[in-house]
């Protein structure tokens, strides 16, 4: 008896309202594209960290969309795992391994130089992109096992923060001319992936009952959008992130027990 109403209210909702953070969604995976050819092809590793900036800007605004428009759907989600892994898994792996290609072939980098060095700098890379594919698929299947009154916290480092940091961390040492940048960062971004693939609990940035917080989530959030969109202030950006992830995973380690009874550990239930 109560399946006609919810069919005739599914009916209801307007197409358009699945199109749009859709259609933000898709803008942010031909970003992550461009990111790839930016850096693989024409060497600009800058401008493709960049890019892969604007599409974390492009990825909190597509959820934040469809949370407004009352338009979340197993689509979207799907499409949006699908734009992560390319734009914050490939373009950052990709990024690295150009940038640590070219300086071995320049004679710029002891690390990474020769053919054995090479094959490293390849596996670092892969692992940290491999990372945010199990990271991805993971997260999906949180999603359906995860009761409504779960706590609002992620399990492991989300991609959007690891590839976003990353690129900011590459940003810097350009910024700064910090010519061990190409050798260290690789090794960082393998931190990173096991982070991703880690179960840490690290809190989301939701509405808070302490309207303290809200407000500096607020403001930090205006920030970012401000400096990501006019390519300013990498170092404000790389602050907000670097306190996020350690203040969050303080948080998260000092909850865990807690947190963790919430979440399923074993990912092969039939196994």
């Amino acid at each position: 008896m109560d399946s006609a109403p919810a069919q005739e209210n599914q009916r209801k909702t307007p197409r358009w309202r699945y199109v749009v953070p859709n259609a933000i969604t898709c803008a942010s995976l031909l970003v992550g594209l461009v990111a790839v050819g930016t850096a693989f092809v024409v060497g600009g590793y800058t401008d493709a960290a960049w890019l892969v900036v604007l599409s974390v800007l492009l990825d909190k605004l597509d959820g934040t969309a469809a949370r407004l428009l009352k338009a979340t759907s197993q689509i979207g989600m799907q499409l949006d795992s699908f734009a992560d892994f390319v734009t914050f898994g490939i373009a950052p792996g990709t990024m690295l391994f150009a940038a640590g290609l070219n300086a071995s072939q320049a004679g710029e980098t002891s690390l990474w130089a020769g053919e054995t060095g090479l094959w490293l700098l390849g596996a670092a890379c892969a692992t940290f992109v491999l990372c945010a594919c199990i990271r991805l698929a993971k997260f999906n299947v949180l999603q359906e096992d995860l009761p409504a009154d779960a706590p609002k916290v992620f399990y492991g480092m989300p991609t959007t923060f690891a590839g976003g940091l990353v690129a900011i961390a590459w940003i810097l040492g350009d910024k700064y001319q910090l010519g061990w940048a190409v050798d260290v960062l690789p090794l960082v971004a393998v931190g990173l992936g096991l982070l991703m693939v880690s179960n840490l609990p690290l809190p989301k940035l939701v509405v808070r009952k302490a309207q303290w917080i809200n407000a500096i989530q607020i403001v930090s959030v205006i920030g970012t959008y401000v400096c990501g969109l006019l390519r300013i202030l990498p170092e404000y950006l790389a602050f907000n992130v670097v306190v996020y992830a350690l203040v969050g995973f303080a948080w998260g380690a000092l909850n865990r027990k807690r947190l963790l009874r919430y979440k399923r550990l074993d990912p092969y239930p039939d196994g």
